[in-house]
C-alpha cells in the first residue's frame, strides 16, 4: 500500500486524491475511520483523543495492495510490512501558521503543529516505523498539489528516486531570527 502522511495543513488530502486517482488506488482516510467506526477516546478543546490501538486494529479491514491510506496517524495505527512507500508531505511553518490561523486552530493547537513540523516529527517517525528506504519526503510549500502528486506517482513507479532529509525548517527559522515565533521559550 501506499500511504501518504504528514503534518496538518501540508496537503496531504488533496494529494492524495489526485495520486489514488493516477494510480488506481482506494483512497482511505484514516480521519474518516477514526469518525465512521468510532475509534474516539474523548473529544477536548483542541479536538478528538483518537483510541490508537483500536485505530490500528481498525485499520487492518482496509488495508490492501491497492489502498492509499492518508493522514498523520499513519505511522502510529499501519503496520511496516503493509506499506510498500510512504510519502512524507512537509509545508514551510511560515505558510502553516497561515492554513492553522484561517482554520481557527487555538494557539496551543497551531503551536504544537508547526513546532513538530518544524522538527520533523511525522518524517521521523515514518522512518522510524517504516524505515528509511519506504520514505519519501516531499515539500509541498510554493508547489501546486498536481505536481507534489505526480512526483509521487513517479517515486512509486521507481521513475524517480528523491532524498529524505533535505527539508530543514529549522535551520531557516534561526537564519531568519524567528525562533520566539515558533517556539515558547525564554
Amino acid at each position: 500500500m501506499l500511504i501518504i502522511t504528514g503534518n496538518p495543513g501540508v496537503g496531504k488530502h488533496t494529494i492524495a486524491k489526485i495520486v489514488a486517482r493516477k494510480l488506481s488506488l482506494d483512497l482511505v482516510d484514516i480521519n474518516t475511520v477514526v469518525i465512521k467506526d468510532g475509534a474516539i477516546k474523548s473529544n477536548d478543546s483542541s479536538g478528538y483523543v483518537v483510541d490508537l490501538r483500536k485505530l490500528s486494529s481498525l485499520m487492518r479491514k482496509y488495508a490492501s495492495k491497492k489502498s492509499l491510506m492518508v493522514g498523520h496517524l499513519a505511522s502510529y495505527v499501519l503496520r511496516k510490512s503493509d506499506a510498500c512507500m510512504v510519502a512524507v508531505i512537509r509545508r514551510s511553518p511560515y505558510e502553516l501558521k497561515k492554513v492553522y490561523r484561517k482554520r481557527g486552530y487555538s494557539a496551543k493547537k497551531a503551536r504544537e503543529n508547526l513546532e513538530s513540523e518544524i522538527i520533523g516529527i511525522c518524517l521521523y517517525d515514518a522512518i522510524k516505523k517504516f524505515g528509511k528506504n519506504k520514505v519519501v519526503e516531499f515539500d509541498n510549500t510554493a508547489t501546486k498539489a498536481i505536481v507534489t502528486a505526480d512526483r509521487i506517482v513517479k517515486a512509486y513507479e521507481g521513475k524517480a528516486k528523491y532524498l529524505v532529509g533535505k527539508i530543514d525548517w529549522l535551520s531557516l527559522i534561526v537564519a531568519n531570527n524567528d525562533m520566539r515565533k515558533f517556539f515558547d521559550y525564554k
